[in-house]
C-alpha cells in the first residue's frame, strides 16, 4: 500500500460526530494530531512519520439486514481467493461491529500474522456476540442479525 518497501502504513481512528471539534479540524491539523499522539505513545518519532491522509466517515457503523451475512461472505471469499495476503481488520475492514478493544485486537493479531508469529483467524475475534445481543442459537461465523418484525 506504500510505494517504498522501507515504509509502512498506519491507520488511526478517531471517534467523533459530524460537526464536532474533531470533525471540523483541517486535514493537516488531524495529521499533526495523529503524529503527536503516535510520538507520545512511543510508536514512532516525529521525523520518521512522513505523511497522512484523512478520511471522514459519517455513520460508519455497519447496518445489519437480512442479506448482511451473505454480503460479508462474498467479500471474504473474494479477499481469500484474490488477495490472500490482505488481512481485514477493525470495524470498517471486516464490515462488522466490534468494540474498540476487539477492533484493535484484530490489528494486533494481523501484525503477529504478518511477522510470522502466528496464524490467527481474525474473523473469530468477537464472533459470538454473546454479551452484545440476545441469542437463541450458537453463532459459528459472522454475527447475529436482528430478525425482521
Amino acid at each position: 500500500m506504500v510505494p517504498d518497501s522501507d515504509h509502512t502504513c498506519l491507520g488511526l481512528e478517531y471517534f467523533c460526530h459530524v460537526g464536532d471539534e474533531l470533525w471540523e479540524m483541517s486535514d493537516s491539523a488531524l495529521v499533526e494530531l495523529g503524529i503527536s499522539e503516535l510520538v507520545k505513545l512511543g510508536l514512532g518519532r516525529a521525523e520518521d512519520l512522513r505523511d497522512g491522509t484523512v478520511v471522514r466517515m459519517s455513520k460508519a457503523y455497519p447496518v445489519y439486514d437480512d442479506s448482511y451475512q451473505q454480503s460479508v461472505d462474498t467479500i471474504r471469499t473474494f479477499v481469500k481467493e484474490k488477495l490472500p495476503n490482505l488481512q481485514m481488520i477493525g470495524r470498517n475492514g471486516m464490515h462488522k461491529y466490534n468494540n474498540q478493544d476487539h477492533a484493535m485486537w484484530t490489528g494486533l493479531l494481523a501484525a503477529r500474522n504478518a511477522c510470522g508469529r502466528g496464524e490467527f483467524d481474525l474473523w473469530k475475534v468477537n464472533a459470538d456476540a454473546e454479551y452484545l445481543e440476545e441469542q437463541s442459537e450458537p453463532v459459528s461465523e459472522g454475527r447475529l442479525v436482528p430478525a425482521k418484525i
